[in-house]
């Protein structure tokens, strides 16, 4: 493998990371491009897509919370808070350590993409 081919898988895996923090789909079109090319890049893709996945379905049921729920709404707002800054934060922990050539793992996701470990 050339090193132009490896530093473009960890570009697209560092990529999918950074995309995990707004939601699923930067990473999942970055695992679709990926699957057939590179495993190590498809699996990263694949844990970002799953982590996104998480992070929508946090997020859209802190703002159902936020918005049906009137006496404890601000519970809701601060779960929103609560959403970006831990996505942020742990996207820019994987994004890190990819480049860096590790696996990027997550505390918790949700299994939308298989990984094919």
């Amino acid at each position: 493998m050339s090193e132009g081919t490896r530093r473009s898988e960890m570009a697209a895996a560092a990529w999918a990371q950074l995309g995990a923090a707004i939601g699923p789909v930067v990473p999942w079109a970055i695992w679709l491009s990926q699957r057939r090319r590179s495993v190590w890049a498809a699996r990263q893709a694949a844990a970002a897509t799953n982590f996104g996945m998480l992070v929508l379905v946090v997020f859209v049921a802190a703002s159902l919370v936020r918005v049906f729920v009137p006496l404890v709404g601000f519970v809701g707002t601060l779960a929103q808070l609560a959403v970006v800054v831990v996505s942020l934060s742990l996207g820019i922990q994987g994004f890190r350590a990819v480049r860096g050539g590790l696996p990027a793992t997550y505390p918790y996701d949700i299994k939308v993409v298989r990984r094919h470990d």
